[in-house]
Protein backbone atom coordinates (compact mmCIF):
# COMPACT_ATOMS: atom_id res chain seq x y z
CA UNK A 1 0.00 0.00 0.00
CA UNK A 2 1.29 3.44 -0.89
CA UNK A 3 1.28 5.75 2.14
CA UNK A 4 3.16 8.78 0.76
CA UNK A 5 2.31 9.99 -2.73
CA UNK A 6 3.35 12.99 -4.83
CA UNK A 7 0.94 14.41 -7.42
CA UNK A 8 2.36 16.06 -10.51
CA UNK A 9 0.07 17.61 -13.11
CA UNK A 10 0.51 19.27 -16.49
CA UNK A 11 0.91 23.02 -16.10
CA UNK A 12 -1.62 25.41 -17.64
CA UNK A 13 -4.10 22.58 -18.09
CA UNK A 14 -7.27 23.38 -16.16
CA UNK A 15 -8.69 19.88 -16.49
CA UNK A 16 -5.46 18.32 -15.23
CA UNK A 17 -5.36 20.73 -12.25
CA UNK A 18 -9.01 20.13 -11.35
CA UNK A 19 -8.59 16.35 -11.61
CA UNK A 20 -5.38 16.48 -9.56
CA UNK A 21 -7.24 18.32 -6.78
CA UNK A 22 -9.93 15.63 -6.80
CA UNK A 23 -7.26 12.92 -6.63
CA UNK A 24 -5.64 14.74 -3.70
CA UNK A 25 -8.97 14.73 -1.86
CA UNK A 26 -9.50 11.05 -2.73
CA UNK A 27 -6.08 10.21 -1.25
CA UNK A 28 -6.90 12.16 1.91
CA UNK A 29 -10.06 10.07 2.38
CA UNK A 30 -7.89 6.95 1.99
CA UNK A 31 -5.51 8.24 4.70
CA UNK A 32 -2.73 8.55 2.13
CA UNK A 33 -0.37 11.49 2.61
CA UNK A 34 0.17 13.78 -0.36
CA UNK A 35 3.75 14.95 0.17
CA UNK A 36 3.90 17.23 -2.89
CA UNK A 37 1.35 18.79 -5.24
CA UNK A 38 3.11 20.50 -8.14
CA UNK A 39 2.80 21.36 -11.83
CA UNK A 40 5.19 20.02 -14.49
CA UNK A 41 6.04 21.84 -17.69
CA UNK A 42 8.28 24.30 -19.49
CA UNK A 43 7.77 27.00 -16.86
CA UNK A 44 7.73 24.77 -13.77
CA UNK A 45 10.84 24.48 -11.65
CA UNK A 46 11.59 22.36 -8.60
CA UNK A 47 13.78 23.32 -5.69
CA UNK A 48 15.91 20.83 -3.78
CA UNK A 49 13.33 20.16 -1.05
CA UNK A 50 10.60 19.51 -3.63
CA UNK A 51 12.78 17.05 -5.52
CA UNK A 52 13.62 15.33 -2.23
CA UNK A 53 9.90 15.09 -1.42
CA UNK A 54 9.19 13.44 -4.78
CA UNK A 55 12.12 11.06 -4.37
CA UNK A 56 10.93 10.07 -0.88
CA UNK A 57 7.43 9.16 -2.12
CA UNK A 58 6.11 5.61 -2.25
CA UNK A 59 4.55 6.43 -5.64
CA UNK A 60 4.04 9.40 -7.96
CA UNK A 61 0.73 10.15 -9.66
CA UNK A 62 1.17 12.06 -12.93
CA UNK A 63 -1.76 13.71 -14.70
CA UNK A 64 -1.01 14.82 -18.23
CA UNK A 65 0.30 13.39 -21.46
CA UNK A 66 3.44 11.48 -22.35
CA UNK A 67 5.52 14.66 -22.15
CA UNK A 68 4.50 15.15 -18.52
CA UNK A 69 5.45 11.53 -17.82
CA UNK A 70 8.87 12.00 -19.42
CA UNK A 71 9.55 15.04 -17.25
CA UNK A 72 8.45 13.18 -14.11
CA UNK A 73 10.67 10.22 -14.97
CA UNK A 74 13.76 12.42 -15.15
CA UNK A 75 12.88 14.10 -11.83
CA UNK A 76 12.58 10.70 -10.14
CA UNK A 77 16.02 9.99 -11.65
CA UNK A 78 15.98 6.21 -11.64
CA UNK A 79 14.80 5.63 -8.09
CA UNK A 80 12.48 2.69 -7.63
CA UNK A 81 9.38 4.84 -7.23
CA UNK A 82 6.49 3.63 -9.42
CA UNK A 83 4.63 6.17 -11.54
CA UNK A 84 0.85 6.08 -11.95
CA UNK A 85 0.20 7.82 -15.26
CA UNK A 86 -3.26 9.30 -15.90
CA UNK A 87 -3.81 10.33 -19.50
CA UNK A 88 -5.21 13.85 -19.78
CA UNK A 89 -4.22 14.22 -23.42
CA UNK A 90 -4.91 12.33 -26.63
CA UNK A 91 -2.42 9.58 -27.56
CA UNK A 92 -0.82 8.66 -24.25
CA UNK A 93 1.45 5.64 -24.87
CA UNK A 94 3.12 5.91 -21.45
CA UNK A 95 0.12 7.15 -19.47
CA UNK A 96 -1.60 3.83 -18.83
CA UNK A 97 -4.83 5.00 -17.17
CA UNK A 98 -7.53 6.74 -19.15
CA UNK A 99 -9.38 9.56 -17.39
CA UNK A 100 -12.68 7.73 -17.87
CA UNK A 101 -11.30 4.80 -15.83
CA UNK A 102 -9.60 6.98 -13.21
CA UNK A 103 -11.48 6.12 -10.00
CA UNK A 104 -11.90 2.44 -10.78
CA UNK A 105 -8.18 2.16 -11.58
CA UNK A 106 -7.11 4.04 -8.45
CA UNK A 107 -9.27 1.79 -6.29
CA UNK A 108 -7.63 -1.29 -7.79
CA UNK A 109 -4.11 0.10 -7.50
CA UNK A 110 -4.46 1.25 -3.89
CA UNK A 111 -5.94 -2.11 -2.95
CA UNK A 112 -2.79 -3.78 -4.30
CA UNK A 113 -4.03 -4.93 -7.72
CA UNK A 114 -1.40 -3.72 -10.17
CA UNK A 115 1.75 -4.68 -12.05
CA UNK A 116 4.99 -2.71 -12.15
CA UNK A 117 6.88 -2.54 -15.43
CA UNK A 118 10.60 -1.77 -15.49
CA UNK A 119 11.52 0.48 -18.41
CA UNK A 120 15.05 1.09 -19.67
CA UNK A 121 16.41 4.63 -19.78
CA UNK A 122 19.29 5.98 -21.84
CA UNK A 123 22.37 7.89 -20.76
CA UNK A 124 23.86 10.46 -23.12
CA UNK A 125 27.24 12.14 -22.68
CA UNK A 126 28.61 14.97 -24.78
CA UNK A 127 32.40 15.09 -25.25
CA UNK A 128 34.23 18.16 -26.56
CA UNK A 129 38.04 18.12 -26.83
CA UNK A 130 38.02 14.77 -24.99
CA UNK A 131 36.24 16.25 -21.96
CA UNK A 132 32.70 15.51 -20.81
CA UNK A 133 30.78 18.78 -20.99
CA UNK A 134 27.26 17.49 -20.39
CA UNK A 135 25.41 14.34 -19.38
CA UNK A 136 21.71 13.56 -19.68
CA UNK A 137 19.17 10.92 -18.69
CA UNK A 138 16.15 10.16 -20.86
CA UNK A 139 13.27 7.70 -21.02
CA UNK A 140 12.29 8.02 -24.69
CA UNK A 141 15.12 9.05 -26.97
CA UNK A 142 17.93 11.29 -27.98
CA UNK A 143 17.85 13.08 -31.31
CA UNK A 144 20.70 14.81 -33.10
CA UNK A 145 19.42 17.10 -35.80
CA UNK A 146 19.70 20.51 -37.34
CA UNK A 147 17.70 23.63 -36.75
CA UNK A 148 15.81 25.56 -39.40
CA UNK A 149 18.32 25.05 -42.25
CA UNK A 150 17.48 22.08 -44.47
CA UNK A 151 21.03 20.80 -44.89
CA UNK A 152 22.28 17.24 -44.62
CA UNK A 153 24.87 16.39 -41.95
CA UNK A 154 27.68 13.83 -41.60
CA UNK A 155 27.77 11.56 -38.55
CA UNK A 156 30.55 9.09 -37.80
CA UNK A 157 28.92 6.03 -36.25
CA UNK A 158 31.12 4.09 -33.81
CA UNK A 159 29.78 1.08 -31.90
CA UNK A 160 31.79 -0.46 -29.05
CA UNK A 161 34.82 1.59 -30.18
CA UNK A 162 34.65 0.14 -33.69
CA UNK A 163 34.08 2.48 -36.64
CA UNK A 164 30.95 1.46 -38.54
CA UNK A 165 30.30 4.14 -41.15
CA UNK A 166 29.99 7.83 -41.86
CA UNK A 167 26.30 8.43 -42.35
CA UNK A 168 24.84 11.33 -44.27
CA UNK A 169 21.37 12.14 -42.97
CA UNK A 170 19.11 14.87 -41.71
CA UNK A 171 19.66 13.54 -38.22
CA UNK A 172 19.93 10.53 -35.93
CA UNK A 173 17.54 9.05 -33.38
CA UNK A 174 18.59 6.64 -30.64
CA UNK A 175 15.55 5.40 -28.74
CA UNK A 176 14.71 3.07 -25.91
CA UNK A 177 11.98 0.45 -26.38
CA UNK A 178 9.61 2.82 -24.58
CA UNK A 179 10.50 5.56 -27.07
CA UNK A 180 10.24 3.30 -30.10
CA UNK A 181 6.63 4.44 -30.67
CA UNK A 182 7.63 8.12 -30.64
CA UNK A 183 9.88 9.92 -33.16
CA UNK A 184 11.58 6.62 -34.02
CA UNK A 185 8.31 5.23 -35.38
CA UNK A 186 7.65 8.36 -37.47
CA UNK A 187 11.14 8.03 -38.98
CA UNK A 188 10.51 4.43 -40.06
CA UNK A 189 12.03 2.67 -37.08
CA UNK A 190 10.63 -0.54 -35.55
CA UNK A 191 8.28 -0.89 -32.60
CA UNK A 192 9.94 -2.69 -29.69
CA UNK A 193 7.97 -4.27 -26.88
CA UNK A 194 8.47 -1.72 -24.09
CA UNK A 195 10.04 -4.02 -21.49
CA UNK A 196 12.75 -5.27 -23.87
CA UNK A 197 16.38 -4.34 -23.18
CA UNK A 198 18.28 -2.50 -25.89
CA UNK A 199 18.45 0.58 -28.08
CA UNK A 200 17.26 1.43 -31.58
CA UNK A 201 19.52 3.41 -33.92
CA UNK A 202 17.45 5.16 -36.61
CA UNK A 203 18.75 7.62 -39.24
CA UNK A 204 16.43 10.45 -40.24
CA UNK A 205 16.09 10.69 -44.05
CA UNK A 206 19.48 9.09 -44.82
CA UNK A 207 21.19 10.06 -48.09
CA UNK A 208 21.78 6.37 -48.82
CA UNK A 209 18.53 4.41 -48.65
CA UNK A 210 20.31 1.19 -47.64
CA UNK A 211 21.16 2.76 -44.27
CA UNK A 212 18.37 1.31 -42.15
CA UNK A 213 17.42 1.26 -38.46
CA UNK A 214 19.34 -1.19 -36.26
CA UNK A 215 18.34 -2.74 -32.93
CA UNK A 216 21.32 -3.14 -30.58
CA UNK A 217 21.82 -5.05 -27.30
CA UNK A 218 21.65 -3.22 -24.00
CA UNK A 219 25.39 -3.57 -23.31
CA UNK A 220 26.47 -1.78 -26.52
CA UNK A 221 27.87 1.75 -26.52
CA UNK A 222 27.03 4.03 -29.44
CA UNK A 223 29.24 7.01 -30.32
CA UNK A 224 28.24 9.64 -32.86
CA UNK A 225 30.81 12.20 -33.96
CA UNK A 226 29.65 15.36 -35.72
CA UNK A 227 31.96 15.35 -38.75
CA UNK A 228 30.49 18.16 -40.86
CA UNK A 229 30.48 21.84 -40.03
CA UNK A 230 26.71 22.42 -40.04
CA UNK A 231 25.35 25.34 -38.09
CA UNK A 232 22.46 24.96 -35.67
CA UNK A 233 22.80 21.25 -34.92
CA UNK A 234 21.36 20.15 -31.59
CA UNK A 235 21.16 17.22 -29.23
CA UNK A 236 17.63 16.84 -27.85
CA UNK A 237 16.63 14.55 -24.99
CA UNK A 238 13.00 13.34 -24.85
CA UNK A 239 12.03 16.27 -27.07
CA UNK A 240 12.37 18.54 -24.02
CA UNK A 241 16.04 19.28 -23.32
CA UNK A 242 18.23 20.81 -26.04
CA UNK A 243 21.98 21.36 -26.29
CA UNK A 244 23.85 22.93 -29.25
CA UNK A 245 26.61 20.80 -30.79
CA UNK A 246 29.74 21.71 -32.77
CA UNK A 247 31.89 19.93 -35.33
CA UNK A 248 33.95 17.11 -33.77
CA UNK A 249 31.67 16.84 -30.73
CA UNK A 250 31.10 13.25 -29.70
CA UNK A 251 27.76 12.07 -28.30
CA UNK A 252 27.97 8.76 -26.46
CA UNK A 253 24.79 6.81 -25.73
CA UNK A 254 24.24 3.68 -23.68
CA UNK A 255 21.47 2.05 -21.68
CA UNK A 256 21.48 3.81 -18.31
CA UNK A 257 21.87 2.14 -14.95
CA UNK A 258 18.75 4.04 -13.89
CA UNK A 259 15.28 2.68 -14.69
CA UNK A 260 11.75 4.02 -14.78
CA UNK A 261 9.00 2.02 -13.06
CA UNK A 262 5.47 2.33 -14.42
CA UNK A 263 2.32 0.98 -12.82
CA UNK A 264 0.14 -0.88 -15.30
CA UNK A 265 -3.35 -2.32 -14.79
CA UNK A 266 -3.35 -6.06 -14.11
CA UNK A 267 -3.78 -7.99 -17.36
CA UNK A 268 -3.01 -4.95 -19.50
CA UNK A 269 -2.67 -5.93 -23.17
CA UNK A 270 0.04 -3.98 -25.00
CA UNK A 271 -1.26 -5.08 -28.39
CA UNK A 272 -4.64 -3.65 -27.50
CA UNK A 273 -2.79 -0.38 -26.88
CA UNK A 274 -1.37 -0.60 -30.41
CA UNK A 275 -4.81 -1.27 -31.83
CA UNK A 276 -6.34 1.66 -30.01
CA UNK A 277 -3.49 4.18 -30.31
CA UNK A 278 -2.12 3.32 -33.75
CA UNK A 279 -5.37 2.08 -35.28
CA UNK A 280 -3.94 -1.34 -36.07
CA UNK A 281 -6.43 -3.45 -38.00
CA UNK A 282 -8.57 -0.55 -39.19
CA UNK A 283 -9.67 -0.56 -42.82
Amino acid sequence: MFRKVSILYKENDNLAIETAMKVQEWLKNKNVECVLFHSVGAFSSFNHSEIMAIQSSDAVIVLGGDGTMLSASRIINGRKIPIIGINMGTLGFITEIQRTDLWKSLELIFSGSYDIEERSMLNAQVFRDEETINEYLGLNDLVIGKGIMAKISDFELIINNMYVSTIKADGIIISTPTGSTAYNLSAGGPILFPTLKGLVFTPICPHTLSVRPVVLPDNFIIDLVISSNVKDIFLTIDGQIGFPLKINDRVRCRVADEKTYLIAPVGRDYFRVLREKLRWGER
